[in-house]
C-alpha cells in the first residue's frame, strides 16, 4: 500500500530536485559522498513530509534538511569531502534562500488561497501544520478515522498547490472562489 501522501510528495519533490542536487554539489566535491548525502536527505523527505509546513517553500525545506545531512557527516568524519567550513555552509544556505524571490509572492497566494477554504479545512491545516499534532490527534479530536485526515490533508496540499501556481501564474492575488473539490471529511472510522 503506498504512503496517502506519495503524489504530493513526489509533486513537490520532482519540482526541487533538481536544485536540490545542485546546493548539495556547490557543498561537496566527491561525486560518491554527493550521492550518498542526497539519497540521505530524499530518505528524510519522505519519511519527514507529514510535518512539511505548507508556508515554505518545498526546497527551502529540502536544502535545510541537506545542510544538515552534510554538517552531520563532517562531524562524523574530519575527512568528510566537504568544500567550506560549515560556518561557511550554513552562510551560503542562508543566501541561497534569501534570494529565492518567489518566497514572498508564494506566501502572499498562500495566504489568499487558505482564505477560501471552508472552516473546518482550514481548522485541520491549523491544527496539523501550525499545532504540530499528529494526524492520529487530529482524527480522534474531530470524530473521523485516521484514513480520512490523510485523505484530507493530501487533498489540501494538492488543491493548495494548484491555487498557489494559478495565482503565481496569472499574478491574480484576489480572493477566489472556494475550491469545487470536497474538502469535508466523512464521519467514519477505521
Amino acid at each position: 500500500m503506498s504512503h496517502p501522501a506519495s503524489a504530493d510528495f513526489l509533486h513537490f519533490f520532482r519540482k526541487a530536485e533538481t536544485d536540490l542536487r545542485a546546493f548539495i554539489g556547490s557543498l561537496i566535491r566527491d561525486p560518491h559522498a554527493r550521492e550518498d548525502i542526497f539519497q540521505e536527505v530524499c530518505r528524510t523527505l519522505w519519511q519527514k513530509f507529514d510535518d512539511y509546513d505548507l508556508t515554505r517553500p518545498f526546497g527551502a525545506w529540502a536544502r535545510g534538511i541537506a545542510t544538515f545531512k552534510i554538517l552531520e557527516a563532517r562531524r562524523r568524519n574530519a575527512r568528510f569531502p566537504l568544500l567550506f567550513p560549515p560556518e561557511t555552509v550554513e552562510a551560503i544556505l542562508g543566501a541561497f534562500d534569501e534570494t529565492d524571490d518567489s518566497d514572498t509572492a508564494r506566501e502572499a497566494a498562500l495566504k489568499l488561497c487558505l482564505e477560501v477554504l471552508p472552516a473546518r479545512s482550514r481548522h485541520i491545516l491549523t491544527e496539523r501544520y501550525d499545532s504540530r499534532r499528529t494526524c492520529g490527534d487530529i482524527a480522534q479530536s474531530t470524530g473521523t478515522s485516521l484514513k480520512a485526515i490523510h485523505q484530507t490533508l493530501s487533498r489540501l496540499r494538492r488543491h493548495l498547490h494548484l491555487c498557489i501556481s494559478r495565482r503565481l501564474e496569472t499574478e491574480d492575488f484576489n480572493p477566489a472562489p472556494a475550491p469545487a473539490v470536497d474538502l469535508q471529511l466523512s464521519a467514519s472510522h477505521e
